[in-house]
């Protein structure tokens, strides 16, 4: 990857730019505008020595009189809106300079695993997950816990400067990297802030992904411990599901993801059988009637991420009225948590073209799709901890889960890829945390791993925690996590 030039020159634009008509190329008939487009305007603004403001894909004041400028230097006029033409002339001015060009996958807000992003996508991407929540909030469509001001600060008992770290932060896709040990902050990662517009920092809220699985089950054990829950061999009487492969089950198979659901989920885990649009796009009650006459089968571990929204729905349906104040016990009084904190919320649908009896009810909506700070992610990972070792109730939860986790099927550590993701490490897999790590299965460890890397490793016996967030999969979680994990020494 390409660091992007911190110095922006003022070009000689009349020789970097084609000779056109002026009244050809500088119209409004081919209207740019759109969020991405105007961050690649932005961002190639900036680098031509024009400040554009915020690199963000918003269309601004500043924003448009830098691009107002940068069109009366060549003595052309500017109408008011980008356009399709004046893009193109902002891509010729700087292409010689190697300004990168952001890619926009298929998908508006994820990068693809199998992708290696350039700097310009990842903060493509960066403004993709802004904007999507943002959708989000104005739609309805997110659960916001707000902090209760009793946040306490990290204190720093900081090592050197790690050029590994360091690298990877200025130059690979890591995006956050935090190592505490023993009530400290060892190593507090970020990358340059020249690297991104706006800068990833301290109020950047990421994704979880896969690790809100886990931040799931950390619910579910607080469920159990006000009373909510009887316990995770509590069996599944929600009316809801009555009559679909999860009725009668014990909330510790799904929990464990053996809850014999493979033929019902599909495509890439995030669909059921029967709908043609992804799992969140509908409420838990119009999925539960897809799901009406299906029956376990089998009871091999099945990784899907339906499941995980059910577990967490069958919570709302557990605590009924109560469900704020769960929430608010875990994340403000239990975590206490220094920024908001969001969750996707599914959306709303009709059931058969009428109103279900639950429409709109929590239990049809929750998820384990959280956005978090960094910090907060720490906070998270260190209330697991702090439960284990000093054997809370909740914490007796966190050890039962590590008793009844199942062998991972997964596990595969000499595959020739298997250093970009963490489960390939875990030999069993429980209560939605991995166990159990290659060259380590003699010690009690309990891991997160999130799409893309959004990862947490808990060392309990040393109290030990590496947190993660980053941008795409190619980068060695031997190097940043496990083994660091396992030593208590940086790469």
């Amino acid at each position: 990857m390409q660091d992007n030039l911190t110095m922006p020159l003022k070009l000689n634009l009349f020789l970097k730019i084609f000779v056109f008509s002026v009244s050809f190329l500088f119209t409004s008939e081919l209207a740019a505008q759109t969020s991405n487009e105007i961050l690649e305007a932005q961002q190639r603004l900036s680098f031509a020595g024009y400040d554009p403001g915020p690199e963000d894909g918003l269309w601004g004041r500043k924003t448009e009189d830098a691009l107002k400028v940068f069109l009366q230097d060549q003595g052309l006029s500017f109408d008011g809106l980008l356009s399709l033409n004046e893009l193109a002339a902002l891509r010729a001015a700087t292409r010689e300079y190697g300004v990168e060009q952001a890619v926009q996958y298929e998908n508006f807000s994820e990068i693809p695993e199998s992708a290696r992003p350039n700097n310009a996508t990842i903060a493509l991407y960066e403004n993709n997950r802004r904007i999507f929540l943002q959708r989000l909030i104005s739609g309805g469509n997110a659960y916001h816990i707000r902090p209760a001001g009793n946040a306490v600060p990290f204190p720093e008992d900081l090592l050197p400067v790690n050029p590994t770290i360091e690298q990877e932060l200025s130059n690979g896709y890591l995006l956050s990297y935090l190592y505490y040990e023993d009530g400290a902050i060892r190593y507090n990662g970020l990358p340059p802030n020249e690297r991104f517009n706006p800068a990833v920092d301290d109020q950047t809220l990421f994704f979880t992904h896969s690790t809100g699985k886990s931040i799931v089950s950390y619910i579910v054990g607080h469920a159990i411990c006000e009373g909510y829950i009887q316990s995770a061999d509590e069996v599944i009487d929600w009316p809801m599901m009555q009559n679909t492969v999860y009725d009668g089950q014990t909330l510790q198979d799904l929990l464990n993801m053996n809850a014999g659901d493979s033929h019902v989920v599909t495509n890439g885990a995030s669909r059921v059988i029967g709908a043609d649009q992804h799992h969140r796009d509908m409420g838990i009650d119009t999925i539960a009637n897809y799901l009406q006459g299906t029956e376990r089968r089998g009871n091999a571990v099945f990784y899907n991420n339906v499941l995980t929204d059910i577990i967490a729905s069958y919570v709302a349906y557990r605590s009924g009225d109560n469900y704020d104040a769960l929430l608010r016990e875990v994340f403000q009084n239990k975590i206490r948590i220094e920024h908001d904190v969001y969750f996707e919320l599914h959306r709303m649908t009709q059931t058969n073209g009428e109103w279900s009896p639950y429409f709109g009810d929590m239990q049809t909506r929750a998820s384990y799709s959280f956005q978090m700070t960094r910090g907060d992610f720490l906070r998270v990972a260190e209330a697991m901890m702090h439960d284990y070792q000093q054997q809370t109730c909740v914490g007796q939860y966190l050890r039962e889960a590590q008793n009844h986790a199942l062998e991972w099927p997964k596990y595969r550590p000499r595959n020739d890829n298997a250093h970009l993701w963490i489960h390939n490490y875990a030999a069993r897999y429980g209560s939605q945390f991995y166990f159990d790590f290659h060259g380590m299965r003699d010690r009690n460890i309990i891991a997160t791993e999130g799409y893309n890397g959004q990862n947490i490793m808990i060392d309990l016996d040393n109290s030990r925690i590496v947190i993660t967030n980053s941008a795409a999969t190619g980068w060695d979680q031997r190097t940043f996590v496990l083994n660091v994990i396992r030593d208590g020494e940086l790469p």
